[in-house]
């Protein structure tokens, strides 16, 4: 009856978990477009929901490592052993079907969030090149090279659009 429960709860917080992993794609994608537009406010918008999902599915990873503890001692098996085939053999018939699913789910969506966090970690790092870029054209426009004084040392004269040191 034990093992019923946490399996139950189990299954319960790995549909939470996957609506979380979602809800945490398909803000992903809305990140790639504000990237691409550059909306900075919106930008930090969804960054501040993508931190509070974060968080929330950390708390459910928790809770699930708990539940899938409960059910290894239960079956005398080390957590170690406690993979998705040992669940499935313990899980009851009416049961096998929600938890396969969820966790077919899981398994297609976590790289799929992968795939997206790196295509907008390859975006962020190429707005903050370019912008590293342009900072350093206008900060060094108009530098003379080769201008030397009457006593024969480099007199470089510069006129910056942008101190340098700001």
């Amino acid at each position: 009856m034990k093992n019923e429960l946490y399996v139950s709860n189990l299954i319960m917080v790995m549909r939470q978990q996957l609506e979380a992993y979602k809800e945490l794609l398909s803000l992903a994608e809305k990140k790639t477009d504000i990237l691409v537009k550059g909306d900075v406010k919106l930008l930090g918008e969804i960054t501040d929901i993508e931190q509070n999902l974060i968080l929330k599915l950390g708390t459910l990873e928790e809770e699930r490592f708990n539940l899938v503890s409960e059910i290894a001692k239960a079956h005398n098996k080390d957590i170690s052993e406690a993979k998705a085939d040992f669940l499935m053999e313990i899980i009851a018939p009416e049961d096998t079907e929600a938890f396969s699913t969820i966790y077919e789910e899981l398994k297609t969506i976590l790289p799929l969030i992968n795939e997206k966090n790196k295509k907008n970690e390859d975006l962020i790092t190429n707005a903050l090149e370019y912008i590293n870029f342009s900072i350093k054209l206008l900060t060094e426009a108009g530098e003379m090279k080769a201008n030397y004084g009457a006593d024969g040392a480099n007199a470089k004269k510069a006129f910056h659009f942008i101190d340098e040191k700001a």
